[in-house]
């Protein structure tokens, strides 16, 4: 026990004010079940985010009272009477600590002698304001600017262990008036500034949330600044000072501070801190359950029904036709025992509430040989819908019974009745719901009216009621047209008498009203007949099914399209797809159909195949035999109102919802490809050395980490990670590229080796060089080391997938546990890199935060067309699926902050239950010993603990004596219900009877005989299938499969069920390293390249990737370039068009050729869907040629020949790079003149810069110049001009753009943020922002303290960053040199003799104080000339 956990004594005044004051009684919530609620852990005031949960029933809790707990609390009198002994000492009774149950329980709270009892032993007082003192004196460019980055810095000992214990050192005991003597001053300081210190950890008690989550906060904002005010115990104020009749500081002393008096709501929902979090933490129901909403318990008529609803889904996806849909089909029979575990009852009457999971590992003889793991998510998903169906059903129900008082028609009306309760989607439901709403409008806004009791609004009537009212229905009587028959029978739908008069002399018997002629009677009950046709739930449901079965899509580029969508653009697989049917699209294709159409790139048409026919077939069933010239016409009639119908209401609504189904589909099919390709690189366990034999109790590796990032000009760095995960050491290397192997930093790599003997070398990179010349010298160096005896034996290098890494060394959660200003990024990098090499699972469970760091995996190229939440929702299931398979370490998790991330996908968890797991292990002890205590110790209910339990590891290796008291059991995958059925198997196994187990002091004692003797493979011989058969007997439960798990489980505990550990493979560090894929570096795909060197025979070239290419001099058609030699045709740093012919991965090159590098020539390479209709293509490209020799005759446009070139005026230009990559190039005509052409490039998303380039010694009008100016600096080739102009220049503006004081805003905007920032502060604030007026420059906007904010500009070359008349290669050159010549303006304007006048909103100077810091500053005007000197290039 530390010095610092022994709480102060109390005085005798303290202790009979304590013995005053019984003990409230404790109350228990109820959840919605009426069952127990988990129990709620109080927030503790000694430990930060740390809950208390003792069990007041709970013998043992005398033990586990720390010594500081046993010294600050006051023993049980025997007599209370008895005031002290003879001696003089106090006896101190020990106090039961009370649990807090759910929150809403507010019957706990102290009175005024408990609150007055706590402040003199905790030493807390009222809050007050804290607010940072400014120097005025302070006017040095240091003392003026204050980045975000120092702030935070300094908010907070970030070194400090995530879990380090404080106990006690809060409680401060106050000397009583009058006693004792006077505090020292000096005391009085340095306890303020430890209160200071501890502002953030004390909020954190009170409220009791998690240090983690705590930092967070204080990340987002300037805690010490901006909200420590709310916060800060008022030092100026005595509580002897408060007067007894001063209400309002009494009230302001009571008031309790709590998270949403200082922070944003959003903030805190985003760390699951409100009081619904709280509920779903405290209730005992899995979390994942709660957050799906109510889960109503299941009746066994209506699983049963759902069992048939979810198995008509799976026989639709496994293709199995002719089977009745009931519980003798062992599949449906499966799926209703699913549902039944999921929301159902047991025989006892109990609700389960399993997870997929458990039910996956401990339910299997109920699903075996029927359902995959897959199949019980999809089990679990289509119960959501399920629900989700029967509610809106019944909402209906209850509107249709409302319209039924009001209505007699409604009443009579069974037809409705029967749709809506077959109904077996929401869109047939929603077909039901639009029919009533047509038939029943009026009655529906009497039935709201009534049911709101509001005043009663003008409603317009649509002309189906006008008609409707007028009785003119009657008359749609007479027209026969039953089209719900239509969908239900293949007879004839007539029913009525043959007609005796025309459609025309049937209406006059209705005119009357607003219609007043027969002709607007028949045209009422046309429009009467079309809309109920349309609006017919039976009809538009057979109507959807048609469009299932036969409809097809035909995709037409619109003529934006058909310019953007070229060979190379993502959308031409599809640009000319003809009668694909629906059917058919069973990946994501659909998606990017639907957003090409969306950007206006293409027209989609879904049609039925057969329509003519379709028709006919309607036609022969809604008309009669034409025995005359009166059926003729009736029959006209309906034909003409059912085409009507279906062409102009039903079709285009079938078809939306058609592209909804499809979009849907393909959004699932994404989806589920991302969590398979997460879950494969979650399914790998961590290294091994080969032929490890070492007990499973082994920790981990130990890694060390290698990267130097792109290698361009830096220094690589190294990390040694120890088994657990921290990191041991890391290091910077400065030469080790081309280095020797026995140089100095050879010889500290060497020396971290052998110091701290890793296991592997992990390695990973940016680009290809990492590969090509970091490996080798690494394997030169250890080859070296082991030639002249350094190191024993060589140290396996592998290369490592660094998807995880790139993201963790940029996230937030990897800032706060190694801060920038210690650590640079390719630290967290190496780090991240290592500990995927120990456990690829916890690193991966690390970017699941509440920055969604996760979504950032690129798992599969259409996953951004996807929505968020479905996308995390198939991620999470990847998650559950192999943390369950593996197991937590408990202990292990709550030792070690960043592998605690895995718990909350154990089954029956989630964040919220997680994090209250771990802060009450900690609380407790940081250690629990036995599965049991989950319960015992309040960590979860009984549901929450059935579902989670078996997936929580209890290792000895985190206990001293290994096996002391340890149940072996609780180490394995057997569930705490079938340890009985384990310890059986072992007894027989032993052939221990029963009274030999009955005297054992553990019960699994002869369990873990077994598993470490010889005898373990008798476990084998035993007849659990006659053992099975008996257990069915005696308890109606199936444990066939579990009995071999308990076998397997005693045979090999834990048994690893991840694939092993497995490098990077040649292709996928060839993506690692270069970002290129198959399909971007396929074969004749083209490609801009730049030659770095030219030989007699060879052109080396590095393409935009990084990859080395080669041409051959027999793939160079010399004659094209007039030239006899390869360095007579080509120089170095020139771009070329080049075509692929083989990429070799193991090399990292590519072997490129010159020749046949037309795009046009290259489109039959490019993979295109089957339905693709290359004749479509070819009538356009026909058409087009036309229309360009039509134009070359009227007039000659002017063309470059150049890839980049677009004929493109000054507005379509901006529109074609509108959704092109930032960076992107267009070369187009210019409107100056022949002797001038325009270089357009994106610079952020609806921002171009525009570049005037002029010609000079043109061969003649249309030639291109052989000399180009731009900027008054002169160039020979456009691809000259990217390389050394706008390339340059791109880097320098996205450098900027990747400055931490960039900001995405307008300038108004900036105007404001820098205001607010500097009013919070009180120093001065700045940042860039795009000049949007001025394409490629910025704006530098800046405010000081008492004066307005200023802007000035930043212009970007090729040659540096221009500020205020001086270059600067670097932004940070350039914020140095601004913040120094701010500063001397700020001495100059001081050192002045006459104060100059305030601006509005200063304070006026002489005004009986100095005034404040930046008071006296110049206004900043633009200088003339200053800017846009001729040595910028021009804009057009």
């Amino acid at each position: 026990m530390d010095e610092d956990d022994v709480a102060p004594a109390m005085d005798d005044d303290q202790e009979q004010d304590v013995m005053k004051h019984p003990r409230k009684q404790q109350k228990v919530s109820l959840d919605d079940d009426g069952e127990s609620g988990e129990d709620t852990a109080i927030p503790s005031r000694n430990r930060v985010g740390v809950y208390s949960d003792e069990e007041d029933e709970s013998e043992s809790e005398d033990e586990e009272m720390t010594e500081a707990d046993k010294q600050f609390i006051v023993d049980d009198a025997e007599d209370e009477g008895e005031g002290s002994d003879t001696g003089g000492h106090q006896k101190r009774r020990k106090r039961k600590r009370k649990k807090k149950r759910a929150v809403s329980d507010s019957e706990s709270d102290l009175d005024e002698d408990d609150l007055d009892l706590l402040e003199q032993n905790t030493g807390r007082k009222t809050f007050k304001r804290l607010r940072r003192k400014v120097d005025e004196d302070e006017d040095t460019a240091a003392k003026i600017f204050s980045d975000d980055e120092e702030d935070y810095n300094r908010s907070g000992d970030r070194e400090r262990d995530l879990y380090d214990d404080d106990d006690l050192d809060d409680f401060i005991i106050d000397d009583e008036e009058g006693e004792g003597t006077e505090i020292d001053r000096a005391e009085k300081l340095a306890q303020r500034r430890k209160e200071k210190a501890s502002l953030g950890q004390n909020l954190a008690r009170n409220i009791g949330i998690t240090d983690e989550q705590w930092r967070d906060v204080q990340f987002l904002f300037d805690y010490e600044n901006d909200y420590g005010w709310a916060l800060a115990p008022r030092a100026d104020l005595d509580l002897a000072d408060i007067e007894e009749n001063d209400d309002d500081m009494m009230l302001a002393r009571d008031k309790e501070v709590k998270l949403a008096d200082v922070y944003e709501p959003t903030e805190i929902a985003e760390k699951l801190l409100t009081e619904k979090d709280e509920e779903i933490r405290v209730r005992d129901l899995p979390e994942r359950m709660q957050l799906r909403g109510d889960i109503p318990p299941g009746e066994t008529e209506e699983l049963e029904s759902e069992a048939k609803w979810i198995g008509r889904h799976f026989f639709e996806r496994r293709n199995i036709r002719n089977m009745p849909l009931s519980r003798e089909h062992p599949l449906i029979e499966s799926i209703f025992r699913v549902l039944n575990f999921m929301r159902g009852e047991n025989p006892q009457g109990e609700r389960q509430f399993f997870e997929v999971p458990f039910i996956y590992q401990h339910r299997k003889d109920y699903i075996a040989g029927q359902l995959a793991l897959a199949d019980l998510w999809m089990i679990y998903d289509l119960d959501q819908q399920y629900l989700a169906l029967e509610s809106k059903k019944r909402s209906v129900q209850g509107l249709l019974g409302d319209v039924a008082a009001l209505s007699e028609e409604a009443t009579k009306d069974e037809y409705m009745k029967e749709v809506v309760a077959a109904a077996s989607s929401l869109q047939e439901v929603t077909d039901v719901l639009q029919c009533i709403q047509l038939k029943y409008g009026e009655e529906l806004a009497r039935a709201e009216h009534s049911r709101k009791q509001v005043f009663k609004r003008s409603r317009r009537k649509t002309p189906y009621e006008v008609a409707r009212k007028a009785g003119i229905g009657e008359f749609v009587k007479a027209f026969d047209c039953l089209i719900s028959h239509v969908a239900k029978s293949s007879k004839n739908a007539i029913q009525g008498p043959e007609p005796h008069e025309t459609p025309l002399e049937a209406a006059k018997k209705f005119v009357g009203g607003q219609f007043s002629t027969p002709e607007e009677v028949l045209s009422a009950a046309r429009m009467m007949l079309v809309a109920e046709i349309a609006a017919d739930p039976t009809f538009r449901a057979f109507v959807r099914r048609v469009y299932s079965s036969d409809s097809s899509v035909t995709v037409t580029p619109t003529k934006k399209g058909n310019v953007e969508i070229d060979p190379a653009h993502p959308y031409y697989p599809f640009k000319y797809l003809s009668d694909k049917y629906v059917f058919d699209f069973r990946d994501g294709q659909f998606l990017q159909i639907l957003a090409a159409e969306e950007e206006g790139l293409i027209t989609t048409e879904i049609t039925i195949a057969a329509e003519s026919e379709f028709f006919k077939d309607i036609h022969e069933k809604v008309t009669a035999p034409e025995t005359n010239e009166y059926v003729k016409e009736w029959n006209d009639e309906r034909r003409r109102a059912i085409e009507q119908a279906c062409r102009e209401i039903l079709f285009p609504q079938i078809v939306k919802g058609q592209k909804e189904q499809l979009g849907l589909a393909a959004a699932n099919f994404v989806a589920d490809a991302c969590r398979k390709s997460l879950e494969k690189r979650l399914n790998m366990a961590g290294y091994k050395r080969s032929g490890d034999d070492t007990d499973l109790d082994d920790w981990p590796m130990k890694v060390l980490a290698i990267s130097w990032g792109d290698g361009e000009q830096q220094p690589a760095f190294s990390a040694m990670v120890k088994e657990t995960g921290e990191l041991l050491q890391w290091n910077r290397y400065e030469r080790l590229r081309g280095m020797d192997p026995r140089g100095p930093d050879a010889e500290s790599l060497i020396g971290t080796i052998t110091r701290h003997k890793p296991d592997v070398i992990a390695i990973a990179g940016f680009k290809p060089n990492t590969k090509t010349v970091l490996y080798r010298a690494l394997e030169e160096i250890l080859q070296t080391a082991v030639a002249e005896g350094r190191l024993a034996k060589g140290i396996r290098i592998v290369f490592v997938e660094d998807d995880a890494a790139r993201i963790y060394m940029n996230s937030r959660v990897g800032m706060r546990e190694m801060p920038d200003s210690s650590f640079p990024p390719l630290v967290r990098y190496c780090v991240s890199l290592a500990r995927r090499v120990q456990d690829p699972v916890t690193e991966f469970a690390t970017l699941w935060n509440h920055q969604d760091d996760i979504m950032h995996l690129r798992l599969h190229p259409l996953q951004h067309l996807i929505p968020q939440d479905k996308l995390k929702s198939a991620l999470e299931k990847a998650f559950v699926n192999v943390v369950n398979a593996c197991g937590v370490d408990i202990n292990f998790a709550a030792q070690h902050p960043h592998v605690a991330g895995t718990l909350q996908f154990v089954s029956g968890l989630g964040p919220r239950k997680a994090q209250a797991f771990i802060t009450k292990i900690v609380r407790s002890g940081g250690k629990i010993d036995a599965r049991s205590q989950l319960v015992k110790k309040g960590l979860c209910g009984k549901h929450v603990f059935m579902n989670c339990s078996s997936f929580i590891r209890i290792r000895s290796r985190h206990f001293a004596d290994r096996y002391a008291n340890l149940d072996v059991l609780d180490d394995t995958r057997i569930h705490p219900e079938d340890y009985d059925l384990a310890r059986k198997m072992a007894a027989d196994a032993l052939d221990y009877d029963d009274a030999t187990v009955e005297e054992e002091e553990n019960p699994s004692m002869h369990v873990a005989e077994l598993m470490e003797s010889d005898d373990i493979e008798k476990l084998a011989h035993l007849a659990l299938d006659d053992f099975a058969e008996e257990l069915e007997r005696r308890t109606n439960e199936k444990k066939k499969m579990v009995l071999d798990d308990i076998m397997q489980e005693l045979m090999a505990p834990y048994a690893e069920r991840r694939e092993s550990f497995r490098a990077a493979s040649e292709s996928e560090i060839f993506t690692m390293l270069t970002n290129e894929t198959d399909e971007s570096l396929a074969e004749d795909s083209i490609h801009s390249v730049q030659i770095v060197r030219v030989s007699d025979r060879i052109l080396k070239c590095r393409l935009q990737s990084g990859l080395d290419g080669l041409i051959h001099i027999r793939n160079v058609p010399l004659d094209r370039y007039r030239a006899e030699s390869l360095q007579e045709a080509f120089r170095e740093d020139t771009l070329v068009q080049a075509k692929v012919l083989r990429v070799e991965k193991d090399k990292m090159t590519v072997e490129l050729s010159l020749r046949d590098v037309d795009p046009r020539r290259c489109n039959g390479a490019v993979p295109v869907d089957p339905r693709f209709d290359r004749h479509r293509e070819e009538d356009y490209l026909a058409a087009q040629r036309n229309v360009q020799v039509r134009k070359s005759k009227n007039k000659q446009a002017r063309i470059i020949q150049h890839p980049y070139f677009k004929q493109l005026d000054y507005r379509s230009v901006q529109q074609y790079l509108a959704d092109k990559a930032v960076g992107s190039i267009v070369i187009r005509p210019s409107t100056q003149g022949n002797d001038h052409f325009a270089i357009t490039w994106k610079v952020e998303e609806g921002v171009c810069q525009h570049i005037d380039v002029k010609e000079l010694h043109k061969d003649n009008e249309w030639a291109l110049g052989k000399t180009l100016v731009v900027a008054d600096e002169k160039y020979h080739e456009i691809d000259q001009i990217v390389a050394e102009y706008i390339e340059p220049t791109r880097r320098r503006v996205q450098s900027l753009m990747a400055h931490p004081k960039f900001q995405k805003k307008d300038t108004q905007a900036m105007y404001k943020h820098v205001e607010e920032q500097c009013n919070s502060t009180r120093r001065s604030a700045y940042g860039f922002v795009l000049a949007m007026d001025k394409p490629g420059d910025f704006y530098l906007v800046y405010k000081h303290p008492q004066s307005r904010p200023f802007k000035d500009l930043v212009r970007v070359d090729h040659k540096g960053f221009w500020f205020r008349k001086k270059r600067f290669e670097r932004v940070d050159d350039l914020l140095g040199y601004f913040k120094q010549d701010e500063a001397r303006r700020a001495q100059s304007a001081q050192s002045r003799t006459r104060p100059p006048q305030p601006q509005p909103g200063q304070y006026p100077v002489g005004a009986g104080r100095a005034p404040p810091v930046g008071a006296g500053y110049p206004p900043h005007v633009p200088v003339p000339g200053g800017y846009g000197g001729s040595s910028y290039p021009a804009r057009t």
